[in-house]
C-alpha cells in the first residue's frame, strides 16, 4: 500500500518512509503503515527533500487533517523528530480533543470515528536542523458548528495557542506548566515493559472456560483444512502449520513443537486454559497455547510467578478520568487498561529479580527511613496513581500521554502512601498480591450491611444491565444484585465504564469483533460462577470507592 514511500523504488535503496523511524523504536512502528502516514511523508519529501539541491528548493507548506495518533503515539517518535528538524515552524489544532470514537454531533466529519488533527508545518531559508521547531498547539472543543466557528476565527498569531514540548521526539503536546515533567515516568521506576499479550484472534479468550473447550472442539473436529484455517484465522505470524516454542509454565501447553493442524482429540482431554486479565478488573480466561497467539509475549508468561504484580499504563493515548495506573496479578492482554492499548510494567522479572532502577531502592529507603521492597514501590505507586484524583489533578498534562509518578521527600507522607498503595493492589487484584493483613476474602463479611448478594436469580443469558440508584440494586436481566453505590456503577478507567464492560462480554449478544466464525460459539446459559465473580467485581469496586471517600475526606 505504501509503494515507493514505504519500499523503495528499483535498485534504488533509499525508502521515504525511513525518515520517519526512530532508532530503538521499531517494535511500536507498525503504526507507520497506514494511508495517511505514507501521505505525510510524500508531502514532506515533495516539499522539503525532492528539490533540495535547488535555490530555496527545499522550503514551503506541508498541511493535512488527518488521524491525530502521531501527535502522541509512540510508534510515531521518528516522524515528530523529522518534523522538528526540518520545518523552522509549525500549527497543531486538535480537532477532536474529545479522543476515541467521540460524539457524533461533535465530530467534524460525522461518520470519522477517529480522533482527528489539522496540521501546518513551514520550512523557511534559515531553517536549521539542530534547532527544533517552534509547534504550537491549539484545540476546538464543542458540538460540530462551534468547531466551525472557532477555527473561522483562528489565526496563527492569535491568543489560543499553547507551546508544545521541544525535545526531538516529544509529543506535540502542550508543554507542562507545572514540575510534571520533572517527575520520573513509571518506565524510569520499572524499567522493562512489554505490550500485553496480542492475540490478534478473539475466540482463545472468553469469559468462561467451557466456551474455550467448546471451541477448540469445533476447531479440531474440523475435517476441511480450508475452513479450519478460516476459524483458525490465520496470520502470517501463526498459522496452523507453524511451531513454536513452548511457554515453559506447568499450566500451560507443552507439545507447541508440532503444527495445531496435527492436534487431534487427546488435545480436547485437557486443553491449557488459564486465568487471563482481559480488561481492567475483568478476569477472563485464554487458551494458554503459544500457537494460537500472534505475539504471545514469551517473556510476559516466565515473569507468571508467585508475588508477581503487573502495571498496567495507558500510554499512548490520553487519559482524563479513573486511576492513573492499574494492577493485575493475572498476565494482562494488550488493551487491558482500557481497551485501547497501553503497556505491562511488571513488578519482577522472570527470574524473581527485581524490575527497578539501579539503586533505586536504596535512594527511596533514604526518604523513608527504612529499607524498601519492590513490594513497597510498586505499592507507592498504587498510592499515589491509582486514584481519580490523581487524574484529575494532573488532567492537562495527562493530555500527553504517559504517567509520571511525584516523589515526596516527607517520610510520613511516602508511608501512608505505601500503606494506601498495599490496600489499593490488594483490591486490583483481587486478594492475590499483598496479602499480608487481610486473613478474609474481598467480600464484606456475611453480618455486613455492605455486602453485595445475588437478590434474584439470573434465569437466562441477559441482554441488558440497567442500575437502580433509589434502591442501589444492580439489575443484570432478571437477576439482581445489591446494594451497588451509585459510584461503583460509575466507575470508570480511562473512559471505560468497568461494570458495563464486563457485562458486555457476557450478555446474550457480546462485545468483541468478529474474527472468526469460533467467535460465535459462547455461553448459552449464564453460569454459575458468573455471579459469584460479579459479586467480587462489586465488593472490590466498592472497597476502592468506600477508600476514595476516606482519602478525599482527610486531604
Amino acid at each position: 500500500m505504501g509503494a515507493w514511500v514505504e519500499n523503495g523504488s528499483g535498485a534504488d535503496p533509499y525508502r521515504p518512509l525511513d525518515d520517519f523511524r526512530a532508532e530503538g523504536n521499531g517494535r511500536h512502528e507498525f503504526n507507520l503503515k497506514n494511508l495517511y502516514v505514507y501521505f505525510w511523508r510524500w508531502g514532506t519529501w515533495k516539499v522539503f527533500d525532492a528539490n533540495a539541491d535547488q535555490p530555496n528548493g527545499d522550503t514551503g507548506v506541508v498541511c493535512y487533517i488527518t488521524t491525530s495518533g502521531y501527535l502522541r503515539g509512540p510508534g510515531f517518535k521518528g516522524m515528530r523528530e523529522y518534523l522538528r528538524r526540518n520545518t523552522a515552524e509549525g500549527w497543531i489544532v486538535d480537532v477532536s480533543p474529545e479522543g476515541q470514537r467521540p460524539e457524533v454531533a461533535t465530530r467534524i466529519f460525522p461518520g470519522v470515528q477517529q480522533p482527528l488533527a489539522i496540521a501546518i508545518f513551514t520550512r523557511t531559508p534559515d531553517c536549521d536542523p539542530q534547532v527544533p521547531a517552534i509547534i504550537h498547539y491549539t484545540a476546538v472543543h464543542g458540538h460540530r458548528n462551534e468547531k466551525y466557528a472557532a477555527l473561522q476565527t483562528l489565526s496563527l498569531d492569535g491568543p489560543h495557542w499553547q507551546p508544545t514540548r521541544a525535545a526531538w521526539q516529544a509529543p506535540f503536546t502542550p508543554a507542562a506548566q507545572s514540575q510534571w515533567d520533572d517527575y520520573p515516568a513509571l518506565n524510569d521506576l520499572l524499567p522493562w515493559s512489554s505490550t500485553g499479550v496480542t492475540a490478534n484472534r478473539n475466540w482463545p479468550s472468553a469469559p468462561a472456560a467451557g466456551v474455550l473447550k467448546e471451541r477448540l472442539k469445533a476447531l479440531v473436529a474440523e475435517p476441511d483444512l480450508a475452513r479450519k484455517a478460516e476459524l483458525f484465522k490465520e496470520t502470517d505470524a501463526s498459522t496452523l502449520a507453524m511451531t513454536k516454542d513452548p511457554f515453559g509454565a506447568a499450566d500451560t501447553e507443552p507439545n507447541t513443537t508440532r503444527p495445531f493442524a496435527s492436534e487431534t482429540a487427546t488435545y480436547l482431554k485437557s486443553p491449557a486454559i488459564v486465568r487471563y486479565g482481559c480488561r481492567s478488573f475483568d478476569r477472563q480466561w485464554i487458551v494458554a497455547d503459544r500457537r494460537l497467539l500472534d505475539r504471545s509475549r514469551p517473556e510476559l508468561w516466565a515473569a507468571r510467578r508467585p508475588g508477581q504484580v503487573f502495571v498496567v499504563e495507558q500510554h499512548s493515548q490520553p487519559i482524563a478520568d479513573g486511576p492513573a495506573a492499574v494492577f493485575s496479578a493475572l498476565i494482562p492482554d494488550a488493551h487491558h487498561f482500557n481497551g485501547r492499548g497501553g503497556r505491562v510494567l511488571p513488578m519482577l522479572h522472570p527470574g524473581g529479580r527485581v524490575n527497578m532502577a539501579k539503586g533505586l531502592l536504596g535512594a527511596l529507603s533514604t526518604i523513608s527511613g527504612r529499607a524498601l521492597s519492590a513490594d513497597d514501590l510498586v505499592a507507592y505507586i498504587a498510592g499515589v496513581a491509582a486514584h481519580p484524583g490523581f487524574t484529575q489533578r494532573f488532567a492537562e498534562e495527562l493530555d500527553t500521554p504517559g504517567v509520571r509518578i511525584p516523589i515526596t521527600g516527607d517520610a510520613e507522607l511516602f508511608e501512608r502512601a505505601i500503606h494506601l498503595g498495599r490496600e489499593v493492589v490488594w483490591l486490583h487484584t483481587y486478594g492475590q498480591a499483598f496479602t499480608e493483613g487481610h486473613d478474609g476474602g474481598i467480600r464484606y463479611p456475611t453480618d455486613d450491611p455492605r455486602r453485595i448478594t445475588n437478590l434474584t436469580t439470573v434465569s437466562s443469558l441477559p441482554l441488558d444491565a440497567s442500575y437502580d440508584p433509589e434502591t442501589a440494586v444492580l439489575s443484570i436481566g432478571s437477576g439482581s444484585f445489591g446494594p451497588v453505590p451509585a459510584a461503583v456503577w460509575d466507575y470508570t478507567v480511562g473512559g471505560r465504564a468497568v461494570i458495563k464492560s464486563w457485562f458486555n462480554y457476557r450478555k446474550a449478544n457480546p462485545t468483541g469483533r468478529r474474527t472468526s466464525a469460533l467467535d460465535d460459539i459462547n455461553a448459552s446459559a449464564w453460569p454459575a460462577e458468573w455471579n459469584g465473580e460479579l459479586i467480587d467485581l462489586l465488593s472490590v469496586l466498592t472497597q476502592i470507592f468506600r477508600g476514595l471517600s476516606l482519602v478525599t475526606a482527610c486531604r
